[in-house]
């Protein structure tokens, strides 16, 4: 089991009893409004998900956000891990909106930054970010990720076209 500490929080391995959590906060409206997945998650995708963590060829690298008390908070990782072109995207949700802004985000990132860089030696990490979420793209751009490509009309929500950016840090950024 990997554990990853920081001052505020730990990244440690995804456990089966996460699921619930994870499954409630992507399907809350504040948080499935700004992810590009499409579908509403149900335990029958969680435990599909869940089993593909542990296959040895798993092209991602996934972890809870805990707290002190070692409560889930958020979900974070790398996914599409390219060993060959030593790249991978970045996902992470805090789910308990009610401690966004708090810290924890930036924390989450900085240890998998250092965690895909130095461990993993990936080489560059991309992050995707909607439009009209201008929240994560200033959060990712803080964080020293440059805007790498703009993909126009990208995803159809809430009855209109939306751009998608692609952002992106390197190992020696």
């Amino acid at each position: 089991m990997i554990s990853l500490k920081g001052e505020k929080i730990t990244l440690r391995s995804v456990k089966r009893s996460d699921l619930e959590f994870f499954k409630n906060w992507r399907n809350s409206a504040e948080i499935w409004n700004n992810n590009t997945q499409f579908i509403l998650l149900n335990m029958e995708h969680q435990n599909s998900w869940f089993k593909t963590l542990n296959d040895p060829e798993a092209k991602k690298k996934m972890f809870a956000i805990i707290n002190k008390t070692k409560t889930p908070i958020g979900i974070c990782g790398l996914i599409q891990i390219d060993s060959e072109n030593k790249n991978a995207k970045v996902a992470i949700i805090i789910g308990r909106t009610d401690l966004h802004s708090h810290g924890i985000g930036t924390e989450s990132l900085d240890l998998l930054l250092t965690y895909g860089f130095e461990r993993l030696k990936i080489h560059r990490i991309e992050a995707e970010v909607l439009e009209f979420n201008k929240k994560s793209k200033n959060f990712f751009q803080k964080s020293g990720f440059k805007l790498d490509a703009t993909f126009r009309d990208y995803m159809f929500r809430n009855g209109k076209y939306w751009k998608l950016f692609s952002l992106s840090k390197l190992s020696h950024d």
